[in-house]
C-alpha cells in the first residue's frame, strides 16, 4: 500500500515547542524503541490540532512523531522528524523501554523512544459506550477490565507503513523494542491495552512467525493460568479470575526470577518473558492460557 505521510502539521524545532533536537547519549544517540499510543479522539484532525503544528493545544507540553488515522482517507500526519525527539511519554513513568525501572529523567520515553499516536477513542466510560466488537482486556494490575475500541484493518495497514519507515531509518529497532504507553506507565496509563501488536509487527518486519504473546493473556484468568503453568502458587482458588494478593505475589516472584522489577503489574515485558519461559519448556502461551474467561 502506498501511503503519503503529510507534513502539514510538523512542529517547529524551536524553544517553547514539545520537540527536542537529536537523540541523547542515554541511548547512544539513537531511539531505543517505539511507544504506541491511542489519541482518545474520534479523528486524526483533532489529534493533529492538539499535538501538531506551530500552535497546538498542547504546545510545549506533549507531542508525538506520528498521528495515524483510522482510515486510508485520513492517512498519517507527521509531527516530528525521526532524527528528533517528541515529548510523548514520561509523566509518572515507572518502566523504561526495556522493562527496567526508570532511574533518571534520561530514561523517560520523551528522551528514548519514538512516539506514535493511533486514532481511537480508547475504552468505554461514561459518555463513551462500547460497541459489540470491542476488546475486553484487563489493566496491568489485573483488578479492572476495560472494553477497548478495536483498531481497523485500514489503520493496521497504515501502522505497518509507518513502522517500516521507522525501521528503515533505525534498523536496530526489533519487534521486542515495541511497547505501549501503558507498558511504560502501568499505574497511570491505559493506552494501548488490547493493541494488535502481532499483526502490526508481523507486517512491519515481514515475519509471520512473530509470536502473538499479547492476545492470549488479556484477562485475569488467562494470566493466572500462565502463572500456574510456570510453577507459581496461587493458593486454593487457582485461576478463578479474581486477581488478589496471591496473584500479585506470584507475578512479582516471576518478575524477579526473570530479571524484571519486583512489581505486580502485567506488561508487554511480562508477556515476552512468559512466552520465552514456556517455549523453552515446549509449551505454547495460547495453549496454556486457554480461552478468555466468560
Amino acid at each position: 500500500m502506498s501511503v503519503a505521510i503529510s507534513e502539514r502539521w510538523l512542529i517547529p524545532v524551536t524553544a517553547g515547542q514539545a520537540v527536542s533536537h537529536g537523540w541523547t547519549a542515554a541511548t547512544a544517540g539513537r531511539p531505543a524503541g517505539v511507544t504506541w499510543h491511542w489519541t482518545a479522539t474520534h479523528d486524526l484532525v483533532t489529534c493533529s490540532r492538539v499535538l501538531g503544528g506551530a500552535n497546538p493545544t498542547r504546545r510545549g507540553i506533549a507531542s508525538a512523531h506520528y498521528g495515524i488515522g483510522r482510515t486510508r482517507s485520513e492517512g498519517v500526519d507527521r509531527y516530528v522528524a525521526l532524527d528528533d525527539r517528541s515529548w510523548h511519554a514520561g509523566i509518572n513513568q515507572l518502566l523504561r523501554w526495556d522493562g527496567a525501572l526508570v532511574r533518571s529523567a534520561h530514561d523517560k520515553g520523551s528522551r528514548t523512544t519514538i512516539g506514535v499516536e493511533t486514532v481511537g477513542i480508547g475504552y468505554a466510560r461514561p459518555g463513551v459506550g462500547a460497541g459489540p466488537d470491542w476488546i475486553r482486556v484487563a489493566t496491568p494490575d489485573g483488578r479492572t477490565e476495560l472494553s477497548v475500541q478495536p483498531w481497523t484493518d485500514e489503520q493496521i495497514e497504515l501502522m505497518v507503513h509507518v513502522g517500516k519507515e521507522i525501521i528503515a531509518r533505525w534498523p536496530h529497532i526489533r519487534p521486542s523494542d515495541h511497547h505501549g504507553h501503558s507498558d511504560l506507565c502501568p499505574t497511570y496509563k491505559q493506552d494501548v491495552l488490547g493493541f494488535p501488536f502481532a499483526p502490526v509487527l508481523r507486517g512491519i518486519y515481514d515475519d509471520p512467525g512473530i509470536a502473538d504473546v499479547w492476545t492470549p493473556v488479556r484477562t485475569p484468568t488467562q494470566r493466572q493460568r500462565v502463572l500456574l503453568a510456570l510453577g507459581y502458587d496461587l493458593g486454593a482458588a487457582g485461576a478463578d479470575g479474581d486477581w488478589g494478593n496471591k496473584s500479585d505475589s506470584a507475578l512479582t516472584r516471576f518478575h524477579v526470577d526473570v530479571g524484571l522489577p519486583a512489581q505486580p503489574l502485567w506488561t508487554s515485558f511480562t508477556c515476552l518473558h512468559a512466552h520465552a519461559r514456556l517455549s523453552a519448556s515446549g509449551f505454547g502461551l495460547a495453549d496454556v492460557a486457554g480461552a478468555s474467561d466468560p
